[in-house]
């Protein structure tokens, strides 16, 4: 506790240095002293639906679980009709766009790849041959497949936040998300 009051005392009496701004480091980003410009983060509905088409797509020869292909079936019939677009569906336009975009999108923490309530599924699993398939992977024709990273990690929220914090600071052009776990436990991390 003496360390924090004495830090936060001392927060009191900072002078931000020029090299403290992310544009000391990162190519393209505007100082503080900068304006920038406010542009239009909308996508095309043509993009959104190429993007919803690319998600909803399992290969021919997989074999999820079928309450999955229930899943993914019904998100099909969101993206064609344009109705009852939910959370997942939305969250899975949004990182397509940025994929399509060029940038890379990063989500880890416990259980991200299902989604805590069984939400997401960005990763299935085929239930005979036990191989993964990911459709944010193939948004785009040759699709770098680093572009879009989702892993689970393990019940160390300090360090995985640490390790994620410090992804995002070396990252400028990365949507990098810790998805907390919350209401199952106590962590530190929160």
């Amino acid at each position: 506790m003496t360390i924090l009051n004495k830090e936060f005392e001392a927060s009191k009496n900072h002078q931000t240095n020029k090299q403290d701004w992310l544009s000391a480091y990162w190519l393209g980003f505007k100082s503080p002293e900068q304006i920038s410009r406010i542009r239009n983060t909308g996508v095309k509905p043509e993009i959104l639906k190429h993007v919803g088409k690319a998600i909803t797509i399992i290969p021919e020869n997989f074999n999820p679980h079928k309450a999955v292909k229930r899943i993914y079936d019904q998100r099909a019939l969101m993206i064609e009709t344009g109705e009852g677009i939910d959370w997942a569906v939305a969250e899975a336009l949004a990182f397509g766009t940025l994929l399509v975009e060029g940038n890379h999108v990063r989500l880890s923490g416990q259980d991200v790849q299902r989604g805590t309530f069984s939400h997401r599924h960005s990763v299935i699993h085929d239930q005979e041959s036990g191989e993964n398939y990911c459709p944010l992977g193939h948004v785009t024709i040759n699709q770098n497949a680093e572009l879009f990273t989702v892993s689970n990690s393990s019940l160390s929220e300090f360090g995985i936040l640490g390790f994620e914090l410090g992804y995002s600071m070396e990252n400028p052009n990365s949507l990098v998300i810790w998805e907390a776990q919350f209401g199952d436990f106590s962590n530190g991390a929160r």
